[in-house]
Protein backbone atom coordinates (compact mmCIF):
# COMPACT_ATOMS: atom_id res chain seq x y z
CA UNK A 1 0.00 0.00 0.00
CA UNK A 2 1.02 3.15 -0.93
CA UNK A 3 1.00 6.69 1.05
CA UNK A 4 -1.95 7.53 -1.79
CA UNK A 5 -4.15 5.13 0.13
CA UNK A 6 -7.63 6.46 0.56
CA UNK A 7 -8.22 4.55 4.16
CA UNK A 8 -6.43 6.01 7.46
CA UNK A 9 -5.46 3.82 10.74
CA UNK A 10 -6.37 6.30 13.74
CA UNK A 11 -5.23 5.60 17.05
CA UNK A 12 -6.81 7.26 19.70
CA UNK A 13 -5.77 7.57 23.53
CA UNK A 14 -3.34 5.34 25.35
CA UNK A 15 -4.80 2.27 24.41
CA UNK A 16 -5.97 2.88 21.03
CA UNK A 17 -2.48 4.04 19.68
CA UNK A 18 -1.07 0.90 21.02
CA UNK A 19 -3.52 -1.16 19.25
CA UNK A 20 -2.92 1.33 16.25
CA UNK A 21 0.88 0.67 16.93
CA UNK A 22 -0.10 -3.43 16.61
CA UNK A 23 -2.01 -3.37 13.28
CA UNK A 24 1.33 -1.04 11.88
CA UNK A 25 3.67 -4.13 13.20
CA UNK A 26 1.56 -7.24 11.68
CA UNK A 27 0.60 -5.22 8.18
CA UNK A 28 4.11 -3.92 7.76
CA UNK A 29 5.21 -1.03 5.55
CA UNK A 30 3.43 1.52 3.81
CA UNK A 31 0.01 1.93 6.37
CA UNK A 32 -1.38 5.14 6.59
CA UNK A 33 -1.02 5.78 9.88
CA UNK A 34 -1.81 8.55 13.07
CA UNK A 35 -2.24 8.37 16.64
CA UNK A 36 -3.81 11.30 18.41
CA UNK A 37 -3.69 11.76 22.04
CA UNK A 38 -3.55 14.95 24.95
CA UNK A 39 -0.38 13.34 26.16
CA UNK A 40 3.10 13.96 24.72
CA UNK A 41 4.63 10.87 25.99
CA UNK A 42 2.65 9.22 23.75
CA UNK A 43 4.27 9.70 21.06
CA UNK A 44 6.68 7.56 19.57
CA UNK A 45 9.13 6.52 17.06
CA UNK A 46 7.36 6.66 14.04
CA UNK A 47 4.35 7.69 14.88
CA UNK A 48 2.68 10.55 12.47
CA UNK A 49 1.10 11.99 16.20
CA UNK A 50 -1.02 14.66 16.69
CA UNK A 51 -1.30 16.25 20.28
CA UNK A 52 -4.70 17.53 21.52
CA UNK A 53 -4.87 20.25 24.12
CA UNK A 54 -2.16 21.36 24.59
CA UNK A 55 -3.43 24.87 25.86
CA UNK A 56 -5.37 23.38 27.74
CA UNK A 57 -3.28 20.16 29.54
CA UNK A 58 0.25 21.67 28.47
CA UNK A 59 0.64 17.80 26.70
CA UNK A 60 0.45 16.72 30.15
CA UNK A 61 -2.28 14.38 29.44
CA UNK A 62 -6.08 13.80 30.70
CA UNK A 63 -5.51 11.94 33.89
CA UNK A 64 -7.90 9.63 33.17
CA UNK A 65 -10.96 12.46 33.28
CA UNK A 66 -13.02 11.87 30.21
CA UNK A 67 -14.82 15.63 30.38
CA UNK A 68 -10.82 17.33 30.34
CA UNK A 69 -10.23 14.70 27.24
CA UNK A 70 -13.03 16.01 25.32
CA UNK A 71 -12.96 19.95 26.15
CA UNK A 72 -8.88 19.00 24.58
CA UNK A 73 -10.25 17.68 21.73
CA UNK A 74 -13.26 20.51 20.95
CA UNK A 75 -10.52 23.05 21.55
CA UNK A 76 -7.75 21.60 18.97
CA UNK A 77 -10.04 19.18 16.64
CA UNK A 78 -9.51 21.67 13.55
CA UNK A 79 -5.79 20.63 13.46
CA UNK A 80 -6.83 16.71 12.39
CA UNK A 81 -8.04 18.29 9.31
CA UNK A 82 -5.15 18.62 7.08
CA UNK A 83 -4.28 15.33 8.28
CA UNK A 84 -7.41 13.76 6.22
CA UNK A 85 -6.38 15.69 2.60
CA UNK A 86 -7.11 12.40 0.53
CA UNK A 87 -8.82 10.31 3.18
CA UNK A 88 -11.82 8.66 2.04
CA UNK A 89 -12.67 5.86 5.17
CA UNK A 90 -11.02 6.53 8.55
CA UNK A 91 -10.65 3.26 11.18
CA UNK A 92 -10.18 4.58 14.31
CA UNK A 93 -9.33 1.84 17.76
CA UNK A 94 -9.93 3.71 20.70
CA UNK A 95 -10.28 2.02 24.51
CA UNK A 96 -13.28 3.76 26.15
CA UNK A 97 -14.35 4.21 29.85
CA UNK A 98 -12.44 7.05 30.73
CA UNK A 99 -9.26 9.20 29.14
CA UNK A 100 -8.86 10.53 26.00
CA UNK A 101 -10.10 7.30 24.68
CA UNK A 102 -13.71 8.34 26.21
CA UNK A 103 -13.53 11.70 25.61
CA UNK A 104 -11.81 12.17 22.36
CA UNK A 105 -13.03 9.66 19.95
CA UNK A 106 -16.46 10.96 19.79
CA UNK A 107 -15.19 14.66 18.95
CA UNK A 108 -12.90 13.09 16.26
CA UNK A 109 -15.80 10.59 14.75
CA UNK A 110 -18.11 14.25 15.01
CA UNK A 111 -14.97 16.02 13.13
CA UNK A 112 -14.71 12.61 10.43
CA UNK A 113 -18.37 13.28 9.85
CA UNK A 114 -18.41 16.83 9.40
CA UNK A 115 -15.64 16.38 6.28
CA UNK A 116 -18.03 13.65 4.82
CA UNK A 117 -15.47 11.33 5.92
CA UNK A 118 -16.97 7.59 6.91
CA UNK A 119 -15.45 6.13 9.91
CA UNK A 120 -15.45 2.46 11.22
CA UNK A 121 -15.12 2.57 15.21
CA UNK A 122 -13.10 -0.61 17.12
CA UNK A 123 -13.46 0.41 20.95
CA UNK A 124 -12.76 -1.79 24.03
CA UNK A 125 -14.75 -1.05 26.90
CA UNK A 126 -13.97 -1.69 30.47
CA UNK A 127 -13.55 -4.60 32.35
CA UNK A 128 -16.44 -5.54 34.60
CA UNK A 129 -14.54 -5.10 37.97
CA UNK A 130 -13.21 -1.45 36.87
CA UNK A 131 -16.88 -0.38 38.33
CA UNK A 132 -20.15 1.18 37.20
CA UNK A 133 -18.63 4.30 37.11
CA UNK A 134 -16.66 3.58 33.93
CA UNK A 135 -18.76 1.69 32.71
CA UNK A 136 -21.29 3.78 32.46
CA UNK A 137 -18.95 6.26 31.32
CA UNK A 138 -18.42 4.12 28.11
CA UNK A 139 -22.16 3.52 27.51
CA UNK A 140 -22.78 7.18 27.22
CA UNK A 141 -19.95 7.63 24.68
CA UNK A 142 -20.99 4.71 22.94
CA UNK A 143 -24.27 5.97 22.34
CA UNK A 144 -23.33 9.28 20.98
CA UNK A 145 -20.28 7.81 18.62
CA UNK A 146 -22.87 5.55 17.03
CA UNK A 147 -24.75 8.48 16.00
CA UNK A 148 -21.91 10.14 14.27
CA UNK A 149 -19.65 6.99 13.13
CA UNK A 150 -20.31 4.93 10.38
CA UNK A 151 -20.12 1.51 11.73
CA UNK A 152 -19.19 0.93 15.44
CA UNK A 153 -17.76 -2.64 17.23
CA UNK A 154 -17.53 -2.04 21.00
CA UNK A 155 -15.36 -4.67 22.71
CA UNK A 156 -15.90 -5.84 26.20
CA UNK A 157 -12.54 -6.77 27.59
CA UNK A 158 -14.14 -9.57 29.65
CA UNK A 159 -14.19 -11.28 26.32
CA UNK A 160 -11.44 -10.38 24.60
CA UNK A 161 -8.76 -11.67 26.81
CA UNK A 162 -10.21 -14.86 27.50
CA UNK A 163 -8.85 -16.82 30.54
CA UNK A 164 -5.64 -14.93 30.82
CA UNK A 165 -4.96 -14.95 34.85
CA UNK A 166 -2.20 -11.42 35.00
CA UNK A 167 -3.47 -8.55 34.03
CA UNK A 168 -0.14 -7.38 31.94
CA UNK A 169 -1.05 -10.65 30.26
CA UNK A 170 -4.33 -9.72 29.68
CA UNK A 171 -3.96 -6.29 28.47
CA UNK A 172 -1.11 -7.65 26.44
CA UNK A 173 -3.22 -10.46 24.71
CA UNK A 174 -6.30 -7.77 24.11
CA UNK A 175 -3.91 -5.27 22.10
CA UNK A 176 -2.45 -8.11 20.16
CA UNK A 177 -6.00 -9.97 19.51
CA UNK A 178 -7.73 -6.46 18.18
CA UNK A 179 -4.86 -5.66 16.34
CA UNK A 180 -4.88 -8.92 14.66
CA UNK A 181 -8.46 -8.64 13.47
CA UNK A 182 -8.06 -4.86 12.19
CA UNK A 183 -4.92 -5.93 10.52
CA UNK A 184 -6.81 -8.74 8.59
CA UNK A 185 -9.69 -6.31 7.74
CA UNK A 186 -7.18 -4.51 5.98
CA UNK A 187 -5.03 -6.77 4.46
CA UNK A 188 -8.72 -7.34 2.55
CA UNK A 189 -9.10 -4.09 1.51
CA UNK A 190 -5.79 -3.57 0.33
CA UNK A 191 -4.82 -6.68 -0.72
CA UNK A 192 -7.25 -8.00 -2.19
CA UNK A 193 -7.70 -11.80 -4.00
CA UNK A 194 -9.47 -13.20 -6.93
CA UNK A 195 -12.60 -12.11 -4.75
CA UNK A 196 -12.34 -8.06 -4.81
CA UNK A 197 -13.78 -6.23 -2.35
CA UNK A 198 -12.20 -2.56 -2.90
CA UNK A 199 -12.13 0.55 -0.54
CA UNK A 200 -14.90 2.41 -1.97
CA UNK A 201 -17.18 -0.97 -1.81
CA UNK A 202 -16.14 -0.64 2.07
CA UNK A 203 -16.66 2.89 2.36
CA UNK A 204 -20.75 2.28 0.90
CA UNK A 205 -21.19 -0.61 3.31
CA UNK A 206 -20.59 1.35 6.35
CA UNK A 207 -21.40 4.84 5.76
CA UNK A 208 -24.54 3.36 7.55
CA UNK A 209 -24.08 0.23 9.10
CA UNK A 210 -24.41 1.28 12.27
CA UNK A 211 -23.39 -1.37 15.36
CA UNK A 212 -22.10 -5.00 14.69
CA UNK A 213 -19.63 -7.68 16.06
CA UNK A 214 -16.67 -9.02 14.49
CA UNK A 215 -14.14 -12.27 14.77
CA UNK A 216 -10.31 -13.37 13.20
CA UNK A 217 -10.20 -16.63 13.11
CA UNK A 218 -6.74 -19.14 12.12
CA UNK A 219 -6.43 -22.83 11.34
CA UNK A 220 -4.68 -25.06 9.31
CA UNK A 221 -4.41 -28.75 7.99
CA UNK A 222 -6.35 -30.73 5.99
CA UNK A 223 -9.79 -29.72 7.83
CA UNK A 224 -9.36 -26.06 7.94
CA UNK A 225 -12.01 -24.75 6.58
CA UNK A 226 -14.21 -26.91 8.85
CA UNK A 227 -12.36 -25.50 12.08
CA UNK A 228 -13.19 -22.35 10.41
CA UNK A 229 -16.71 -22.13 10.58
CA UNK A 230 -16.65 -24.15 13.94
CA UNK A 231 -14.46 -22.00 15.76
CA UNK A 232 -16.58 -18.92 14.30
CA UNK A 233 -19.51 -20.29 15.65
CA UNK A 234 -18.02 -21.05 18.90
CA UNK A 235 -16.60 -17.43 18.81
CA UNK A 236 -17.24 -14.98 22.05
CA UNK A 237 -17.25 -11.85 20.26
CA UNK A 238 -19.83 -13.31 17.80
CA UNK A 239 -22.41 -14.87 20.50
CA UNK A 240 -24.10 -11.70 21.99
CA UNK A 241 -25.22 -8.61 20.21
CA UNK A 242 -27.73 -5.77 20.61
CA UNK A 243 -30.12 -6.74 17.53
CA UNK A 244 -30.54 -9.46 14.36
CA UNK A 245 -27.58 -9.44 11.96
CA UNK A 246 -28.98 -7.41 8.78
CA UNK A 247 -25.57 -7.63 6.85
CA UNK A 248 -22.55 -9.96 6.51
CA UNK A 249 -18.69 -8.86 5.44
CA UNK A 250 -17.03 -12.72 5.59
CA UNK A 251 -13.44 -12.25 4.16
CA UNK A 252 -10.89 -15.47 3.79
CA UNK A 253 -7.51 -15.34 3.43
CA UNK A 254 -5.06 -17.57 2.08
CA UNK A 255 -1.73 -18.28 0.05
CA UNK A 256 -2.52 -19.93 -2.74
CA UNK A 257 -3.26 -23.36 -2.07
CA UNK A 258 -6.32 -21.63 -1.00
CA UNK A 259 -9.81 -24.17 -2.53
CA UNK A 260 -13.19 -23.36 -3.89
CA UNK A 261 -14.47 -26.10 -1.79
CA UNK A 262 -12.90 -24.28 1.13
CA UNK A 263 -14.40 -21.18 0.46
CA UNK A 264 -17.84 -22.84 0.00
CA UNK A 265 -17.19 -24.73 3.31
CA UNK A 266 -16.83 -21.30 5.33
CA UNK A 267 -19.66 -19.47 3.40
CA UNK A 268 -21.91 -21.91 4.13
CA UNK A 269 -21.09 -21.93 8.09
CA UNK A 270 -21.52 -18.44 8.75
CA UNK A 271 -24.83 -18.44 6.93
CA UNK A 272 -25.88 -20.86 8.05
CA UNK A 273 -24.67 -19.36 11.98
CA UNK A 274 -24.80 -16.04 11.30
CA UNK A 275 -27.34 -14.90 8.11
CA UNK A 276 -30.74 -16.34 8.55
CA UNK A 277 -32.16 -12.50 8.88
CA UNK A 278 -29.53 -11.11 6.75
CA UNK A 279 -30.46 -9.05 3.60
CA UNK A 280 -26.76 -8.45 2.44
CA UNK A 281 -23.88 -10.90 2.59
CA UNK A 282 -19.90 -10.13 1.24
CA UNK A 283 -17.32 -12.17 0.58
CA UNK A 284 -13.80 -11.31 -0.19
CA UNK A 285 -10.56 -13.08 -0.28
CA UNK A 286 -7.18 -12.27 -0.62
CA UNK A 287 -4.32 -14.72 -1.95
CA UNK A 288 -0.88 -14.42 -0.40
CA UNK A 289 1.39 -16.91 -0.67
CA UNK A 290 4.21 -15.35 1.36
CA UNK A 291 1.63 -14.46 4.83
CA UNK A 292 -0.65 -17.62 4.71
CA UNK A 293 0.81 -20.34 3.06
CA UNK A 294 -0.66 -23.20 4.70
CA UNK A 295 -3.18 -22.02 7.07
CA UNK A 296 -6.63 -19.92 6.35
CA UNK A 297 -7.54 -16.67 8.26
CA UNK A 298 -11.00 -15.28 8.55
CA UNK A 299 -12.20 -11.91 9.41
CA UNK A 300 -15.86 -11.83 9.82
CA UNK A 301 -18.11 -8.40 10.46
CA UNK A 302 -21.51 -8.82 11.41
CA UNK A 303 -23.80 -5.99 11.17
CA UNK A 304 -26.83 -5.46 13.24
CA UNK A 305 -29.96 -3.89 12.02
CA UNK A 306 -29.36 -0.08 11.56
CA UNK A 307 -31.48 1.76 13.70
CA UNK A 308 -30.25 5.36 12.12
CA UNK A 309 -31.49 4.70 8.71
CA UNK A 310 -35.06 4.02 8.06
CA UNK A 311 -34.41 4.26 3.95
CA UNK A 312 -35.53 0.66 3.72
CA UNK A 313 -31.86 -0.30 2.60
CA UNK A 314 -29.36 -2.61 4.56
CA UNK A 315 -26.21 -1.45 4.32
CA UNK A 316 -24.94 -3.64 1.39
CA UNK A 317 -27.04 -1.93 -0.14
CA UNK A 318 -29.79 -4.69 -1.02
CA UNK A 319 -33.33 -3.15 -0.56
CA UNK A 320 -34.76 -4.23 2.85
CA UNK A 321 -38.18 -6.55 3.04
CA UNK A 322 -40.44 -4.06 5.23
CA UNK A 323 -43.09 -4.82 7.06
CA UNK A 324 -45.92 -2.12 8.02
CA UNK A 325 -46.03 -2.31 12.05
CA UNK A 326 -47.52 0.20 14.26
CA UNK A 327 -44.42 2.89 15.45
CA UNK A 328 -44.90 4.22 18.46
CA UNK A 329 -44.33 7.90 19.08
CA UNK A 330 -41.35 9.31 19.71
CA UNK A 331 -39.70 10.48 23.23
CA UNK A 332 -38.43 13.46 22.37
CA UNK A 333 -34.84 12.65 21.48
CA UNK A 334 -33.48 10.30 18.71
CA UNK A 335 -33.18 6.65 19.49
CA UNK A 336 -29.48 7.15 20.57
CA UNK A 337 -26.95 9.78 21.64
CA UNK A 338 -28.42 13.64 22.94
CA UNK A 339 -30.67 13.98 20.12
CA UNK A 340 -31.95 17.62 20.40
CA UNK A 341 -29.32 18.75 22.60
CA UNK A 342 -27.15 17.43 19.64
CA UNK A 343 -25.20 20.75 19.25
CA UNK A 344 -25.30 22.20 22.25
CA UNK A 345 -22.34 22.52 25.08
CA UNK A 346 -23.04 18.65 27.41
CA UNK A 347 -23.85 19.21 30.72
CA UNK A 348 -21.30 17.41 32.83
CA UNK A 349 -21.33 16.16 36.05
CA UNK A 350 -19.70 12.93 37.58
CA UNK A 351 -18.28 11.72 34.52
CA UNK A 352 -22.02 11.70 33.08
CA UNK A 353 -23.75 14.11 29.77
CA UNK A 354 -27.01 14.42 31.89
CA UNK A 355 -28.13 15.47 28.56
CA UNK A 356 -28.65 12.03 27.83
CA UNK A 357 -31.90 10.12 29.11
CA UNK A 358 -31.10 8.15 32.41
CA UNK A 359 -32.22 4.89 30.55
CA UNK A 360 -29.87 5.49 28.09
CA UNK A 361 -26.82 6.16 30.02
CA UNK A 362 -27.67 3.37 31.87
CA UNK A 363 -28.29 0.55 29.10
CA UNK A 364 -32.14 0.18 30.09
CA UNK A 365 -33.87 -1.11 27.24
CA UNK A 366 -37.40 0.17 27.30
CA UNK A 367 -40.30 -1.95 25.83
CA UNK A 368 -42.75 0.81 24.01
Amino acid sequence: MSDSSSMMLIGIGGGGSAIARGVRRAFGEGLRFLTIDTDAATAADGDEFLLIGGDRLSGRGSGGDVVAARLAAEDSIDSLDPEMEGVRLAVIVTSLGGGTGGGATLETVKRLDSLGIPSIVFATTPFTFEGEDRQRSARGVMAMIEEAAGATFFVPLDKLVGNAERFDDAMRRAVDTMASAVTLFWRLVEKPGYLRLDAERIRHLVAKAGRGRFAAVSSQGPERARDIGDMLTRAPLLTTGSGPVRAILCGVLAGDDLRLSEIGTISESVRSAFGNQATSFELATVNDEDTFSGRISTVLLLFEANTKDDSGESPGGVIANKRKKRVSKPLGVGPQGRGRFNNAEPTIWNNEDLDIPTFLRRGINLDI
